[in-house]
């Protein structure tokens, strides 16, 4: 074999050398791209997947916020409602239609809103088992539990309060008739079609939605509602108490008023009789430059 076959067999053999570590290196590249993609997508799955599920987090952790912010609503209305009844009968006692009914449906109002929050609350709830379902566990200590700060004052005896109060005034003629003019008036919250729906149905719509929130709590109605609620109590106390003040404020106001009036009175005739005075005064002078002596009307 001569130098010229060998050299040409080297030659092929660095051009194969070279084609296969040329094609390997080909084929790492691409691997190495191949991977590098997949690494990406894998990363932006995992990003996208943790959106979603901080955005399930926020979801759930503001139907805890605002089952929170109802529970402080609705613990108002049953003192208000109770204060309402209070009055109402005092009204009763007084003889005074009008304002008796208008109690009544003030009362009525408080309870309707009582209702209408526990609709609210159940909604929320429903709401937070629906999308914890689709939560991964691992995001679970990021989720705030739902549940009722605290027990919820008792509705049932003030509903059943507000129908007998109903009752005592329809025995009577005269409340009866202002009844029939305004039981088809229409309540502030919606769920009711009038007063007179509103005012005998009450108690069976609140007890189908505090049983709605037994299901939904996994709790017992006792463990849901207290009949000697404190923190009712000190509302109801608050809400007295401010009452007391406005009414205070009122008489005083009116007895400024009144004595405003009584000393406008009183400047008045000191006024009048002063001109009385001065206008005497000047008759005389005017007699004396006159040499007129005085009648009897310069007195």
């Amino acid at each position: 074999m001569d130098v010229g076959q060998v050299g040409l067999i080297i030659l092929i053999g660095w051009f194969f050398i070279f084609g296969h570590y040329k094609a390997k290196k080909d084929e790492i590249e691409k691997e190495v791209e191949r991977n590098a993609k997949e690494a990406e997508n894998e990363l932006r799955q995992k990003l996208c997947h943790h959106q979603n599920m901080m955005g399930i987090v926020q979801v759930l952790n503001n139907q805890v916020t605002t089952v929170k912010q109802l529970y402080g609503r609705i613990l108002v209305t049953i003192p208000l409602a109770e204060n309402a009844l209070n009055t109402a009968e005092d009204e009763y006692l007084g003889r005074y239609y009008a304002p008796f009914w208008d109690e009544i449906e003030a009362a009525t109002n408080q309870l309707a809103l009582y209702n209408n929050y526990l609709h609210e609350i159940n909604s929320c709830m429903d709401s937070y088992w629906k999308y914890i379902q689709d939560l991964d566990q691992q995001y679970n200590s990021q989720v705030e539990l739902c549940v009722l700060p605290g027990k919820l004052p008792d509705p049932i005896e003030v509903a059943k309060r507000l129908a007998t109060t109903v009752r005592m005034a329809q025995r009577d003629f005269e409340f009866s008739t202002i009844y029939e003019q305004r039981k088809t008036n229409k309540l502030l919250y919606e769920g009711f079609r009038n007063l007179g729906d509103a005012i005998y149905s009450l108690g069976d719509r609140i007890t189908n939605s505090l049983n709605d929130l037994s299901r939904n709590l996994d709790s017992s109605l006792s463990d849901i509602i207290s009949t000697t609620n404190e923190s009712s109590r000190i509302i109801s106390d608050n809400i007295q108490e401010q009452t007391r003040m406005i009414d205070e404020h009122a008489d005083a106001q009116r007895r400024y008023e009144s004595d405003s009036l009584r000393n406008q009175s009183e400047q008045q005739k000191t006024l009048e009789q002063q001109k009385r005075v001065l206008d005497s005064q000047n008759r005389r002078i005017n007699n004396i430059q006159r040499g007129r002596k005085p009648g009897l009307l310069d007195e």
